[in-house]
């Protein structure tokens, strides 16, 4: 998805977004690890996308540290359960 697209959604549209990407790690995290990684690459990119949309200039702290906590996820440093992103949103 490009920025100029990503910015025309609200805030809770691109929370949604990205929550959408944590349920598909999670359905994916015990049965495919490439599936699953995918689909914390994209919620990686969309995080990205958010972090540069000035709307949220207010939480960045927050976004980085959601962003921080997928990349465990991503890179294994964290082995628990995905849905603790989700549950975090």
């Amino acid at each position: 998805m490009n920025f100029a697209r990503w910015e025309k959604f609200d805030k809770s549209q691109q929370l949604l977004m990205i929550g959408s990407e944590f349920l598909r790690a999670k359905a994916w995290q015990y049965k495919d690890r490439k599936k699953f990684l995918s689909a914390l690459e994209r919620a990686l990119e969309l995080t990205d996308l958010t972090l540069s949309d000035s709307k949220w200039k207010n939480s960045f702290s927050m976004l980085l540290g959601l962003r921080e906590e997928v990349a465990k996820f991503y890179t294994a440093k964290n082995k628990g359960d995905v849905s603790l992103l989700y549950n975090a949103l």
